[in-house]
């Protein structure tokens, strides 16, 4: 019997995999494997903290392994590795994985060591919480309609920042009646009602009067891990989506023209996952997120925080 935390790396290639695991050995079990259905079937038999998966393998893509994993084993931290700046893996590792960080080729070896610490000393702790955490994967609803709590009084509210009033109608029209809908057209009108009200999602846009919403998305999520994100966007930069997975933690990446049928399922499984993180604090290390490191969202960073240290949380969220 062990105390090292269980890592998992996946690769299709030989030379690749035993690099990987010579940074690893000594800190962790580790298992490595070229096979994805090996891998799942570690998965089941057995609990792994990390799992490493490489994106192009011609079994099975990454996003695809890590979103089985996801499924059998909730608790473990997936980390997407690819040499590759795919949109399509980039988004499925998002609204199919929900992975923890995703990792360009050739990585940095103590940024890689690092990354996979901070997954294993996560997961540990979401093990060692037992049945309150994480829950099993949350299904996505297909229905229009998303139920608020019993008590009015922990309705959350719903944040949509974006300048397109047909957004905000479209989510006002999928959630209950008396679920509260707001709608902000600046990031000053954001910023204004996230200290003003209780949100426990935000829609937003990556752009809104002229100024980017990315630093705010980021920075929300590192102070406030409850508040969950979903970014709905025409824009198909791969650079500022990895960014909002790393440094931001966003739950869903989604298309426009907004379609509805995803929207709402998309919205469901995001209010479902902020009771689960305000109901169990312990779940919200799963969602610790990279430091800003970018000049220029630095400099805002100041402005934003002010405001955001200002946001109501219930007593009984911790």
């Amino acid at each position: 019997m062990t105390d090292k935390p269980t890592l998992l790396l996946i690769d299709d290639e030989e030379r690749i995999l035993r690099s990987l695991a010579m940074l690893f050995r000594g800190s962790y079990r580790v298992h490595a494997t070229i096979d994805p259905h090996e891998a799942l079937a570690t998965v089941e038999r057995e609990r792994v903290h990390v799992v490493v998966s490489d994106q192009r393998m011609p079994k099975m893509r990454g996003a695809e392994l890590l979103r089985e994993v996801r499924a059998r084993s909730p608790k473990s931290m997936r980390i997407l590795l690819t040499g590759y700046s795919e949109l399509d893996a980039v988004v499925a590792s998002v609204n199919e994985g929900e992975i923890f960080r995703f990792v360009h080729k050739p990585w940095d070896a103590q940024e890689l060591r690092d990354t996979v610490k901070q997954a294993a000393d996560i997961s540990a702790a979401l093990f060692g919480a037992g049945a309150h955490a994480p829950p099993a994967p949350l299904l996505s609803e297909t229905g229009g309609g998303v139920a608020v709590p019993s008590s009015a009084a922990d309705a959350e509210g719903v944040l949509v920042i974006d300048d397109d009033e047909h957004v905000f109608t479209t989510v006002r029209d999928i959630v209950d009646p008396s679920q509260p809908v707001y709608w902000a057209r600046s990031l000053d009108q954001a910023l204004e009602t996230l200290a003003a009200r209780q949100i426990g999602v935000v829609i937003s846009e990556l752009a809104v009067a002229g100024e980017s919403t990315t630093t705010l998305l980021k920075l929300l999520k590192a102070r406030h891990a409850q508040i969950v994100t979903l970014v709905l966007t025409p824009f198909q930069d791969v650079a500022v989506f990895i960014g909002l997975i790393n440094q931001g933690q966003v739950y869903r990446l989604l298309p426009k023209p907004v379609r509805r049928g995803a929207l709402s399922m998309s919205i469901a499984s995001a209010l479902r996952h902020h009771r689960a993180l305000r109901a169990a604090p312990s779940l919200r290390k799963a969602h610790t997120v990279e430091p800003l490191r970018a000049p220029e969202e630095l400099s805002v960073a100041g402005r934003i925080m002010g405001l955001l240290s200002r946001i109501r949380t219930r007593a009984s969220a911790g």
